[in-house]
């Protein structure tokens, strides 16, 4: 179970989070918000690559701190997958993972193991020799699924994992998410509905840095009179309406 409890953060003076406290357990949990709402600033304080100016994380009862030997244990079982991240275009896929597994302190002896399971798990075991250039769109986020699989993470964080995506790139990354999300925490910051409908078994709608609202996928639909993607969305505009009044 991955805790947060009353985060605040902020940029200078300006209040970007404003005491969120939230519960995330085993399943997808979408962080659903508009842009500037305050969602990848959670996810990265999620990650640990950034630190809350109040407020604590906390997972399976342990709190993430400050350069800490503690910390560095709880943040090895963190998976992140930022909306944008950096890469050496000429690196292979599987070294590109491989150094991830370093970066995460992953124990030599199951590196190759565990790289290679990372590789199957996202469908890029034929990619594996490629260089990160030579990569479709949606392959290069599936690669970037696979650094933050590799060290058998039991908490996945995604920031807006689909943006950029054509449709047949946005269904095939949803399938993914939807087969690995049962085995553990996976939590998903996005404004896209399409995001809500095809992945969510927990909605948290975040506004101008505060939680909204929680509940089920079908309790946010319950909200409206409509069927389908229209019910979200208009469930999601009742809930924004209601903390604008």
């Amino acid at each position: 179970m991955l805790e947060v409890d009353q985060i605040g953060f902020r940029y200078g003076s300006k209040p970007v989070l404003r005491g969120v406290s939230a519960t995330f357990e085993p399943g997808a949990t979408v962080l659903l918000g508009r842009n500037g709402a305050g969602k990848t600033t959670l996810i990265r304080i999620l990650a640990g690559a950034a630190a809350p100016s109040g407020g604590q994380v906390r997972l399976n009862g342990s709190a993430q701190g400050s350069h800490s030997r503690a910390t560095r244990a709880v943040l090895r079982r963190i998976g992140w997958l930022p909306q944008t991240f950096g890469f050496p275009p000429r690196m292979a896929t599987a070294e590109f993972v491989a150094y991830a597994a370093w970066l995460k302190e992953v124990p030599g002896r199951q590196l190759t193991r565990q790289v290679a399971d990372a590789l199957a798990t996202t469908g890029l075991s034929d990619q594996a020799r490629n260089p990160l250039q030579t990569l479709s769109g949606g392959q290069l986020r599936r690669a970037g699924l696979a650094a933050a699989l590799v060290a058998e993470p039991e908490v996945l964080v995604l920031d807006e994992p689909t943006a950029g995506l054509d449709p047949e790139q946005r269904d095939a990354f949803h399938g993914l998410v939807r087969r690995i999300r049962s085995e553990r925490v996976v939590v998903i910051a996005t404004h896209l509905l399409e995001d809500v409908e095809a992945l969510a078994d927990r909605v948290v709608v975040i506004d101008r840095g505060s939680v909204q609202w929680t509940g089920t996928i079908d309790d946010l639909a319950g909200l409206s009179q409509q069927q389908g993607l229209s019910a979200l969305r208009e469930g999601f505009q009742i809930v924004l309406d209601r903390a604008v009044s």
